[in-house]
């Protein structure tokens, strides 16, 4: 028997993160009423309408993908579950990192009816809650608590560089009937 050989997990040898982290949003936002395999179908079907899903396959998505694929949130069947979507940091010079963190936290500070997708150099994700020390991830893959310190906003060694257009605030709104 080989050792040290392990099977590729799901999420391995594709970059569909971004999709995930908006199905996995709007689950956290609204539970059992969001069906996440049907969210998730016309989340790829709305992208392969824009760009080949082959690209988002292998190399993942950009900010300008994300934005898309929020917008229609919308405008499709899932208008039924509104959420507001802003993105603070996009258009903004001379961010620092403790300036985004401090926003973070301050946005998710006891409102369960909020989220955060953000992005960094690997990976798309959802936040849930943040403190003086840690991010919490609500997410498809291995992210669960990163520290606030392995965040940077340029590329550093062994850091996640955070984006400022990766970086979506996301409020729950009333359910339409």
């Amino acid at each position: 028997m080989k050792n040290k050989v392990t099977p590729s997990r799901q999420g391995d040898l594709d970059c569909l993160c971004g999709f995930y982290s908006i199905a996995n949003m709007m689950y956290w936002l609204y539970g059992n009423k969001i069906k996440r395999k049907t969210l998730f179908k016309s989340l790829l079907q709305r992208y392969s309408q824009h760009w080949p899903l082959i690209e988002c396959l292998t190399t993942g998505m950009g900010s300008a993908q994300m934005d898309i694929l929020l917008n229609d949130l919308s405008q499709s069947r899932y208008r039924k579950y509104p959420v507001t979507v802003t993105q603070p940091f996009k258009s903004q010079s001379s961010l620092s990192k403790t300036r985004i963190l401090r926003a973070i936290q301050s946005y998710l500070e006891g409102n369960d009816s909020r989220a955060i997708i953000i992005r960094d150099q690997f990976h798309w994700s959802v936040v849930i809650h943040a403190d003086s020390q840690n991010l919490y991830f609500f997410d498809s893959s291995s992210y669960r608590k990163k520290a606030r310190s392995r965040y940077s906003l340029r590329y550093e060694e062994g850091k996640l560089q955070l984006y400022a257009d990766g970086i979506y605030f996301i409020e729950r709104g009333e359910v339409n009937s």
